[in-house]
C-alpha cells in the first residue's frame, strides 16, 4: 500500500513509474532477479521502502544496483528511524517521515532538477561525506487530498488465489496515540488523522466496481478511535448495499456493544486485537491501555455479533518468568471457544525493534545493538535443513528464539513452545479429529527425537514435504 500511494503521487506529478513488489505472494523475486529487472528497465531513480527485518537484504540489493546508473532513494520506517544508516549502504538520499509530501521533490533532487537543501524531510551526504538533515516536514493534515493508490501498476492476482480479495487493503487513518514499549508506531505521528467517511466510501465503491473486490481490510492502527466517523462509514456501507465484507485491527478498549452491533450489520467479519499478554503486570509495563478483564469481556462480545476475533500475543518480555508465560497460556485457553484464530506472527516472540522503549532500555544489557546488520541475530523462517520438524511447524513465520535477543532460559523456552503448540492445535480445529491428533503427535515425536539425536530426527522427518508443514 505504501508503494502504491507513492507511485500515485509521482504519476500525478508527471513521472513515468514502474513498480516491482518483490514480496508479492505469487510473484516474489530474489535480490539477483531484482537487479536483472533494473538492468533491463534502466530507471533514472530507484526508490526502496526499508523495513527492519529485511534491511540487511535491502542493503545488499542497493550495492548490487549501484552499477546500473540509477540514483537510489530510501524511505519507510527503518529509514525514518535511522536516516544516516542507508547513506552508508549505497543510498544517495533518505526521505524521513511520510513519503507522499516529499517524494516528488526528493526525485527532483536526485535527478538534478532542484538543490538538495531546499527540500524538507531529506537526509543526504555533503561533499565531505558528512550527513545533512534538512528541516523537518510537517505531517499531512488533510488525508483526503491524497490520490488513490496506483493499483493499476501491479497485477492483483500476484497477491493470492482468492479473486474476491483482489486489492482488498486500504487505509482510512494515520497516527497512533498508543505508547506501547515494543512498538515504534509514533514514527508517523501520535496525532490521529483520518480521511472523511465519504472519501473512504468512494474508494471502496470504485475498487469494488473496477476489480469486483468482495472483501476489504483496513490497515489502520486503530480505526475505532474516532467512533463517530466509523459509524458514518458503517451507515454508508449499509445504504450502498455492495454486498462486501471487511475487517479491521483495533484496541481492546476501543469497542463497545453498540459499535460492534453496527459494524456487524455493515459487513465487518473480523477484528484483530493485540491482547499481547495475560499477565496484568506485563500489560502495565508495556503501557497497554486495556486490562485482562477487558479482554475477557471484549473477545466474547465480538464473537456474539458474528465477528471473528483474531487475537495476537507477544511472548518473551525480558522481565517475564515461566509463571508469567503460563498466565498468558491460561488466557489463551480461556479465550479459545470465542477465537476464530490465534495469530502467531514473527513478532509473537518479542523482537527489539529500533526506536522502541524496549530496544533503548535493553540493547546494552543483552548486547543486541544494531542487530539487524548482523547474521548472528537472523530469524528467517525455519527450514528443514537447519531446524527440527517441530520447530519448522510451530515457529514457521520466524525462528526468533534462534536470535535469542533476551537470553531465555530452557524452562521459559519450553513455556513459550507449549503456548505456541496450543495455538497450533486450535488452528486445526476444523480438521478431522484423527488428522489433528496425528499432526500434534508428530510434533511431540520430533521434539523427543531431536533431544536424543538431531541427525536421526532429521533423517526421519525430512521426508515430509515443506508444503505439509504449513
Amino acid at each position: 500500500m505504501g508503494m502504491l500511494m507513492l507511485a500515485a503521487v509521482l504519476e500525478k506529478a508527471g513521472f513515468n513509474v514502474h513498480l516491482l513488489d518483490a514480496n508479492a505472494a505469487r510473484n516474489s523475486k530474489s535480490t539477483e532477479e531484482i537487479i536483472q529487472f533494473s538492468r533491463k528497465l534502466k530507471p533514472d531513480l530507484v526508490g526502496m521502502t526499508l523495513l527492519t527485518p529485511m534491511v540487511r537484504e535491502a542493503y545488499k540489493l542497493a550495492l548490487g544496483l549501484q552499477g546500473n546508473g540509477a540514483k537510489l532513494l530510501a524511505g519507510g520506517p527503518h529509514a525514518t528511524l535511522l536516516p544516516e544508516e542507508p547513506l552508508h549502504h549505497g543510498f544517495d538520499a533518505v526521505v524521513v517521515g511520510e513519503g507522499e509530501p516529499t517524494i516528488v521533490e526528493a526525485a527532483q533532487v536526485l535527478l538534478g532538477i532542484i538543490p538538495k537543501e531546499t527540500v524538507k524531510g531529506l537526509v543526504y551526504l555533503d561533499s565531505n561525506g558528512r550527513p545533512v538533515h534538512t528541516k523537518s516536514r510537517p505531517e499531512l493534515t488533510n488525508l483526503d487530498d491524497l490520490p488513490l493508490p496506483a493499483r493499476h501498476l501491479v497485477n492483483p492476482l500476484d497477491y493470492g488465489p482468492d479473486n474476491g480479495e483482489i486489492h482488498s487493503n486500504l487505509f482510512s487513518s494515520r497516527g497512533c496515540p498508543g505508547r506501547c514499549s515494543y512498538c515504534a508506531g509514533h514514527l508517523f505521528g501520535k496525532k490521529f488523522r483520518f480521511r472523511s467517511a465519504g472519501n473512504v466510501l468512494d474508494e471502496m465503491v470504485k475498487v469494488h466496481k473496477a476489480y469486483e473486490t468482495k472483501h476489504f481490510h483496513f490497515v489502520d492502527d486503530a480505526i475505532t478511535m474516532d467512533k463517530g466517523r466509523l459509524k458514518e462509514i458503517c451507515q454508508g456501507l449499509i445504504e450502498a448495499d455492495m454486498s462486501v465484507t471487511w475487517s479491521v485491527m483495533t484496541r481492546v478498549d476501543q469497542v463497545n456493544e453498540e459499535l460492534l452491533a453496527l459494524m456487524a450489520r455493515a459487513g465487518c467479519v473480523r477484528i484483530d486485537y493485540g491482547v499481547e499478554s495475560g499477565h496484568p503486570e506485563t500489560l502495565k509495563r508495556i503501557h497497554k491501555s486495556h486490562t485482562v478483564e477487558m479482554v475477557r469481556r471484549t473477545i466474547p462480545l465480538t464473537a456474539k455479533f458474528g465477528i471473528r476475533p483474531y487475537v495476537f500475543f507477544i511472548f518473551g518480555f525480558p522481565w517475564e518468568t515461566p509463571d508469567d508465560i503460563e498466565k498468558t497460556h491460561k488466557l489463551l485457553i480461556e479465550l479459545a471457544p470465542y477465537v476464530d484464530k490465534f495469530q502467531p506472527a514473527i513478532a509473537s516472540i518479542l523482537i527489539p525493534f529500533p526506536g522502541t522503549e524496549i530496544y533503548e532500555k535493553y540493547k546494552e544489557k543483552y548486547g543486541f545493538e544494531e542487530w539487524w546488520l548482523s547474521e548472528d541475530r537472523n530469524y528467517d523462517a525455519p527450514d528443514a535443513l537447519g531446524h527440527p520438524y517441530y520447530q519448522s511447524v510451530i515457529y514457521r513465520n520466524g525462528a526468533v528464539l534462534d536470535a535469542d535477543f533476551f537470553h531465555y532460559s530452557t524452562e521459559l523456552r519450553e513455556k513459550i513452545y507449549e503456548a505456541f503448540k496450543f495455538m497450533y492445535w486450535h488452528s486445526l480445529r476444523g480438521s478431522n479429529m484423527v488428522a489433528r491428533w496425528v499432526r500434534v503427535l508428530a510434533l511431540d515425536v520430533s521434539k523427543r527425537l531431536h533431544y536424543f539425536s538431531p541427525s536421526f530426527e532429521h533423517a526421519v522427518f525430512n521426508v515430509i514435504p515443506k508444503t505439509r508443514r504449513q
